[in-house]
Formats: structure tokens, sequence, C-alpha cells
């Protein structure tokens, strides 16, 4: 399932005993993955019986009453608004004066609320293959459309739009507003910019980073702010009646494709997947916000660094908040490679050493198979449309300044952490990734150009490549190198 840019304490809030009971309890079936972490990316693995026990788990879900799917995911709503206000109680919490074992209480509480939402974008991830086939299917063999045309990606789009508005699109409405309001002298920048950063300042910090503060909204409002008040207005009349437009354009579409409520359904069920998977990802960011001081203060008692804490696993970091391990001697002792797998049911969790995991990946990259990005000249359309821009390789959140207005994004998978770049970007690029992933959904709500699953991207461009995406094609064209 390709690399990411994380480490292993990161990656416990996907994988985990406890996220593959709660998948477990949701759809049916155990969960569990081969992460191996090699340098600063984890590697992710998914065993065919997996993908195979979700289709079939999918389609029994299914069976008596062709809605059934729909009801499961549309759980992830109460229970992503149940988790904020639960992990919400840790505001202004003083971390310094309590115990190292009431600290570790209050990690697990917020990390536990975490995995139960995370199962759903987990759900989304591996099973996109699945829910993307009958879609397929139905534009192809039903609506006879060219796979890929012009058409069938604006149908597909469009009928798997998500209902609600996302985070995103909500921020950026947020935004819209008071610019209109500062426009209207009815409030002034800098109060504007408080309101942004405590409203939405939590999005950015997926994996513990920086949260956006009033500074960086004041940079956003500036440049907002360069449009004139009719077009603010345009912009923001159009995200407020966001649900009412997409209701109108897959209306239109099933009349004009005459589509019945069973074919509708997939493409519901495909559209509250994706929502379920890019809002959970934005929950990790949320409860992120509200780790961060806890982060804080068990690096400064286990005297490492946030970054060195997040190489240990969670239950290392309550054996050595309570005594039973020295951090720094168990750091030394794994090196840079660490790694678990489970077992065949995909119930229990175990873990491998430095030197097996090693040699486990050193074997393992040889023969497994890619599920997304085989192919080096063409990639998939992600979100329609072309630009022409300067190439900006990203290979991990820390390098997002290097992406100004009009470049093109060139990284391996995006993260909640890219937004920043992102939302510079012309046009964005992932060498894995599909429909549900965050490059797509974040390019089809900027209405910006993406390509996914375009196999060595980032080794076969450069920075500074002057280059053509034709995003409907899925292919990149260097017209100068850098």
């Amino acid at each position: 399932m390709g690399k990411w840019s994380a480490l292993p304490l990161d990656a416990e809030s996907w994988y985990g005993n406890k996220s593959s009971d709660y998948f477990k309890k949701q759809f049916g079936i155990y969960k569990g993955l081969l992460c191996l972490y090699s340098s600063e990316f984890i590697h992710c693995y998914v065993p065919e019986e997996l993908l195979k026990n979700l289709n079939q788990r999918i389609t029994q879900i299914n069976k008596k009453n062709f809605k059934s799917l729909e009801k499961k995911l549309k759980d992830f709503y109460p229970l992503v608004k149940k988790a904020k206000i639960a992990i919400r109680f840790q505001t202004g919490i003083n971390y310094s004066g309590l115990s190292n074992k009431k600290i570790a209480d209050s990690f697990l509480f917020i990390r536990d609320w975490v995995r139960r939402v995370t199962i759903f974008d987990q759900f989304g991830f591996i099973g996109e293959n699945y829910l993307t086939a009958p879609l397929e299917d139905i534009l192809v063999n039903k609506f006879s459309l060219s796979k890929n045309s012009e058409e069938y990606n604006k149908i597909l789009f469009i009928l798997t739009k998500p209902e609600e508005i996302s985070s995103t699109l909500s921020e950026k409405r947020f935004a819209l507003q008071q610019a209109i309001k500062i426009k209207n002298k009815e409030i002034g920048l800098e109060q504007a910019s408080k309101k942004l950063a405590k409203a939405y300042g939590w999005m950015p910090i997926f994996c513990y980073g920086d949260p956006w503060d009033y500074s960086y909204y004041q940079k956003e409002l500036n440049n907002l702010l360069k449009k004139s008040l009719k077009q603010l207005k345009g912009e923001y009349i159009k995200l407020k009646e966001y649900k009412k437009i997409r209701n109108r354009e897959v209306n239109s579409v099933i009349l004009k494709y005459k589509i019945g409520p069973r074919d509708l359904q997939k493409f519901i069920d495909f559209g509250l997947a994706l929502d379920a998977r890019n809002e959970a990802e934005y929950f990790v960011s949320y409860a992120g916000f509200y780790l961060l001081p806890l982060y804080k203060e068990i690096a400064k008692r286990l005297h490492l660094s946030i970054n060195q804490t997040r190489l240990l696993y969670e239950a290392d970091i309550i054996d050595c908040l309570l005594g039973k391990k020295d951090a720094g001697k168990f750091l030394e002792s794994n090196n840079k490679f660490r790694g678990f797998g489970y077992n065949q049911t995909m119930s229990k969790r175990f873990y491998l050493s430095s030197t097996e995991v090693a040699k486990l990946f050193n074997f393992i990259e040889k023969r497994a198979r890619s599920i997304q990005g085989d192919n080096e000249q063409q990639g998939v359309c992600a979100s329609v449309g072309k630009a022409r821009g300067s190439v900006r390789i990203v290979s991990s959140p820390e390098q997002n300044d290097k992406v100004n207005d009009g470049d093109i994004l060139i990284t391996y998978a995006t993260t909640v952490d890219y937004l920043p770049a992102m939302k510079k970007a012309a046009a964005i690029i992932t060498e894995v990734g599909g429909l549900t992933c965050h490059a797509a959904v974040i390019s089809r709500e900027f209405e910006i150009p993406c390509i996914v699953a375009l196999k060595n991207a980032m080794k076969n461009f450069k920075d500074g490549d002057l280059v053509e995406v034709d995003a409907d094609k899925g292919v990149v064209i260097i017209l100068k190198k850098a």
C-alpha cells in the first residue's frame, strides 16, 4: 500500500490490536497490516487475504438489504462528534503537575478515540479497489462511457461527491466569510485571524506538527483581500450552498442516465467511504492538537525530543513512563528499524526486531505487488483539468515551504500535514493513491488537476522542471528541464 512520511507511533493510530478489534466490531472482520519502519518512512503491506475478506464482507453486508453498508458507514458521523466532545475535556490541563501514571492515562484516552475513528479511514483505504469496480462496470457497460473519458470522470466525481461539506471547504468558507466582513469593515484583520486560528488552527497537525496561528491566517486573509468583494461573495455563496448545488448536479445525472436505486447506491456507498476516510484523517489532526502538550510533557520526562518519542510504540511510552524501561537505551538497541505484523487471523499484533525488519524489508520489497502505482508513463485521473508550472518535489511536510503559488506539487502521497503546500499548488501528482486518497479529494475540492498512482514520479521529475499536467489523460509532460 506504499510508504508514508510517518514514524512508528504515528502508524499506531491505524494499526494496533485495539484498532483491529474495533474494525471487527464495525465491519465483521479483523484487520492487520505488515508495517516496517526504515529511515523516515513507514512501509505498509496488506495481505491479499485481507482484501478478499473485506470484499466478501461488503457483499455479505449488502446481501439482505442493499442499503446496509450505507448505514454502517453513517455510524462514522455520530462517532466523530462523540469523540471530539470526549477529548475536548482535555483542554487547559496542566500536565506538568500530574503523575506519570495520570499522564499515561490521558495519553491512552485520546489515542483510543483516535483508533475508534480511524477504522473508517482504513475501510476506504483497504476496500477502495472493490468499491470502485462496480462503479466502473456501471459507467462503462450501462452508460456506454469510455473509461477515463471527460464524461466518465465528470459523472464519476459528481455521483461520488459527499453530501456533507468537508472540513477543508468549511475552513475555506469561514475564511471567505471573514474576508467579506473585513471588506465591509465589520471586523478587523487581527480579530478575524484569531477567530480562524481558534476554529481551524488544528488542521495541519496530522503527525503532530505546528498549528496554524493567527499570523498564518493574517497571510491567508491578506491574499483573499486582494480579490474584489464581488469575487469573495461569489465563492462564499457557492460554498454556503454546497449541499444544494451538489444535490442538483446529482439529480441531473440521475435523470440523464436513468439511474436506478441499486446502481445509485453503489455511488452513495463510495461517497460515504471517501468522506469518512478523509474526515477520519482530519480527526487525527484534531486529536493531535490535544496530544501536542502531552507529547511535549512526555518527551520532557523521558529526556527525548518529540520525534524520538514518536520512534517509540505506545506500549513502550507507557513502560518508560512507569519506569519499566529506559527510553534512551531502548531506542539505541532498536536502532533505525522497527516493525510489526499480525497473526494469520489478523486478530493479534506481534513485534519484529531491528534485524528481522532489515531482512524482511529487503526480501519483501522484491516480491510485493503494488496495488497503486505500477505505470511510470500514466497515472490515474483523480481530479480533472490541465495545468502548467514548475515542479516542486516534496518528500515530507517539512518541505512545504518549497511550494509557491502556481507550482506543481509532486510527492509520494499526501496527508493533512501537506495542506499548506497543497493550497498553493496548481496541480498535485502522487506516486500512490486512488480516488479516495487525501490528494484526490483535496484536489477535487480545490478544483485543481490531480494525478495519483504515477510510479516513480519523484525520481523522473526534478525541482524546477517546467511541466504540463493533463490530468484527464493521467500524464505529465516535461516542457523544459531544470
